[in-house]
């Protein structure tokens, strides 16, 4: 079967017996265009299927208004969530997103490159950017946006969660149920939410006069026989706090695979919040939908100002969200 040809604004001024500017015009609705003839140029446009092709139309205007989203995985519920409000923000200014999942941990000059050429107007990353971006920026002219960690690099904006207050938060509940022996299972702390979260989850654990917490990396093929190996020694932890929403979920599994004896557990990001999953797992919370909707007007405005203006960088509150595990 031979594929259809795509109509173009050429096939509709043909059939309406006008120009192809005439054509333009009409379909953005310009004053210069009678009302007659843009209403006969819309009925024509509609019969013969025609779609805007806004490839041509921003190799015209110089700007895509298309937005890489970058992520090491599409996994992780936060960030199907946060691709949802992100698309949903940045649709109200008028840009698409193009989400490119790369498995690796840090944004280098190969995925910068990668969504450059794409021709993008901007890329939010969610992983963190290598000291090289700073160049590539200045050299190719399209900003980053850091969501959901922070970067000291001068012409990369960022935004992200407290996350040292979302540790010390998690600390202070695990401690008020009466845990005394406790882990932090962590991502390792190269990533700056990382350490953040782990710091002030020690900080607090100090200040309440409590052990210095255990810390484990989340080594995924290595998991579960520690965490065997620590729940069957003669002072098993009492309370963990999880990195994020989905390895406190992967915990509770091992914890039914291992028999062991229930613990209370904090997670971090607060998933359920906008997916109804059972067994409602205690957790730190943000405004995830009043991030995503800052993170959109961040770096619509940035590539609007360019690398001019000062560098900008916000963090939001975070809270406690009630659950059964902790």
């Amino acid at each position: 079967m031979e594929r259809n040809t795509r109509v173009t604004i050429k096939d509709v001024a043909n059939v309406a017996r006008v120009t192809p500017q005439t054509v333009s015009r009409a379909l953005r609705n310009t004053p210069d265009v009678s009302p007659e003839t843009r209403e006969r140029i819309l009925k024509i446009a509609a019969e013969l299927n025609y779609v805007k092709n806004y490839t041509a139309t921003s190799l015209r205007n110089g700007a895509t208004r298309l937005i890489a989203v970058i992520y090491d995985n599409l996994i992780n519920l936060y960030f199907s969530i946060m691709s949802d409000f992100l698309q949903s923000s940045l649709r109200d200014r008028g840009y698409s997103v193009l989400t490119m999942a790369m498995r690796q941990e840090r944004l280098n000059a190969d995925a910068y490159l990668a969504a450059v050429s794409h021709n993008v107007d901007g890329i939010v990353s969610f992983i963190e950017p290598d000291d090289e971006i700073s160049a590539l920026v200045e050299k190719y002219g399209v900003p980053v946006l850091l969501f959901g960690r922070r970067t000291d690099l001068a012409n990369v904006d960022d935004i992200h969660a407290d996350d040292r207050q979302g540790g010390r938060i998690a600390a202070s509940r695990l401690i008020e149920r009466g845990c005394r022996r406790l882990v932090c299972l962590t991502e390792p702390l190269t990533l700056t939410c990382a350490y953040d979260r782990f710091e002030g989850f020690r900080e607090e654990c100090t200040a309440r006069g409590v052990a210095e917490p255990l810390m484990e990396e989340a080594h995924e093929p290595t998991l579960e026989a520690r965490m065997r190996a620590l729940f069957d020694s003669e002072t098993p932890p009492d309370g963990v706090f999880c990195f994020n929403d989905m390895l406190a979920f992967e915990m509770l599994y091992l914890f039914e695979k291992l028999g062991v004896h229930p613990v209370a557990v904090v997670g971090y990001d607060n998933v359920q919040g906008e997916i109804r999953i059972p067994h409602r797992l205690t957790s730190v919370g943000m405004d995830k939908y009043g991030i995503a909707e800052r993170a959109a007007q961040m770096i619509v405005s940035r590539i609007k100002s360019g690398p001019e203006a000062p560098r900008v960088t916000q963090t939001f509150p975070v809270f406690l969200s009630e659950g059964t595990t902790a």
